[in-house]
């Protein structure tokens, strides 16, 4: 008798937890489903339109006179939804680099952008020298953007080590 009532709870139980389980299942099936947009969708969007991957080319200046002080270098930069952002640049000046990482966020509106980013140059070994913190302005002008902004390299200490200025243009990647 007491093996029968222990079988018995047991198997209404277990025929309650599966019911619990496939109700859920049903309800999570029936959620809405989140629309994914295009990235040429993504683009018409006025505050997302820097959003994507862009092919850049920046060049070192002085601050005070704006003429170039090193050569141009190209780089890639990726502004992701929600403001955040992935850089490389191809600079010779820090060959041994990690990738960049940083945030964006719209700026007084009609295609106007501002973002920074943060990497650490390194030794041939692999040994960071310090902290390269970039800060620029851009605007959008079609398909293209042009930015102005500086540079601060910080030794691990936080000393400032140097500064400088930059302006970059860019293109999408297709």
């Amino acid at each position: 008798m007491k093996n029968k009532i222990t079988k018995t709870i047991g198997f209404t139980a277990f025929t309650l937890m599966m019911f619990i389980a496939v109700a859920q299942i049903s309800i999570y099936g029936q959620e809405e489903k989140e629309e994914v947009l295009t990235p040429s969708e993504l683009s018409a969007q006025p505050s997302n339109r820097i959003v994507g991957v862009w092919m850049t080319t920046v060049t070192p200046r002085n601050c005070q006179t704006g003429v170039q002080v090193a050569p141009s270098f190209q780089g890639l930069i990726t502004f992701s939804m929600g403001g955040t952002l992935a850089e490389y640049g191809a600079n010779p000046m820090t060959p041994f680099r990690s990738p960049g990482h940083g945030i964006w966020a719209q700026y007084r509106g009609n295609g106007r952008y501002s973002f920074a980013f943060t990497f650490f140059p390194l030794t041939p070994t692999g040994v960071p020298v310090g902290r390269l913190r970039v800060t620029q302005r851009a605007v959008l002008d079609g398909d293209n953007f042009s930015s102005t902004g500086t540079f601060e390299l910080r030794d691990p200490g936080g000393n400032v080590l140097a500064t400088g200025c930059t302006t970059s243009t860019a293109t999408p990647f297709e």
